[in-house]
């Protein structure tokens, strides 16, 4: 019985042994490390902490002055993108609308929140972030005048702001109707000229023409809406497409918090 034990007593011993390397010194098989991710280029901006913004600021309700302070749909999208981001959005005062693209690759600003539609021929100079807001063209004139068809312009005088795809419309479908094409620096200066009877329309962005109209009181009316099918976009140089990216990443977040639908029912819900 002693030897039996003793015997025992040695191979339990010797089971110890073996378990003690195995939890300790004993030897392990390498692992490969994981493969490191390819670091995505940081995107530029002019100011460290600032998103710095060139808009015309003429184009309510999306953007315009209260005073000397921006505001607007774009001005309350284009902030919570910036905050979205980790930034302070910077305006700076009221660019001319139909030198924003040259001014965003020249470095004056980072980006354009100033209503801009997104076609092919833009798309040559900047890069555009994914849409965020549908418009149409419109037609505005003197209430209690009509319109249906091009023709109907034909001698008049028909207001537009330079640059913009209403002007670019109006140029391709009324013009060659007989019409004279008036180009103003500001959306704000065409429809002046309209209402003081300096010109007998105004071509303009849908949302935007319906706005001034009812700040009008009568005055002004919508005669025709112009199914266009246009998507406003920011734009961003055309060097600095990272930008565009973290843009849209700030962007669908918040679509998907539900804080882009407030931005846009405070500017349009009752509109």
């Amino acid at each position: 019985m002693r030897k039996y034990s003793k015997a025992l007593s040695l191979v339990l011993v010797a089971l110890l042994a073996v378990a003690l390397v195995g939890c300790g010194g004993g030897t392990t098989t390498p692992t490969t490390p994981p493969a490191e991710e390819t670091p995505v280029a940081d995107y530029k901006v002019i100011t460290e902490g600032k998103l710095t913004v060139g808009s015309d600021l003429d184009f309510p309700p999306m953007e315009m002055l209260n005073g000397t302070t921006p505001e607007g749909f774009d001005v309350d999208l284009m902030t919570a993108i910036a905050e979205e981001m980790g930034l302070v959005v910077e305006y700076l005062p009221p660019q001319k609308f139909d030198t924003l693209l040259a001014e965003v690759n020249a470095g004056k600003f980072d980006v354009v929140a100033s209503s801009l539609t997104i076609n092919d021929e833009r798309k040559k100079e900047v890069v555009f972030t994914d849409s965020y807001f549908d418009s149409n063209q419109s037609i505005a004139m003197k209430a209690g005048a009509t319109y249906s068809a091009p023709a109907d312009l034909k001698g008049k005088k028909v207001g537009a702001q330079s640059g913009t795809t209403g002007e670019a419309w109006a140029t391709e479908n009324l013009k060659p109707a007989g019409a004279t094409i008036v180009p103003f620096s500001k959306t704000s200066e065409a429809f002046s000229a309209l209402e003081a009877g300096n010109v007998d329309a105004v071509v303009n962005d849908l949302p935007i023409t319906a706005d001034i109209v009812k700040q009008k009181a009568g005055k002004l009316a919508v005669v025709s809406e112009i199914p266009t099918g246009e998507q406003y976009g920011f734009a961003v140089a055309i060097e600095n497409p990272e930008l565009a990216t973290a843009i849209n990443e700030a962007l669908a977040a918040l679509k998907a918090s539900g804080e882009y639908q407030t931005i846009y029912d405070k500017w349009f819900a009752t509109k």
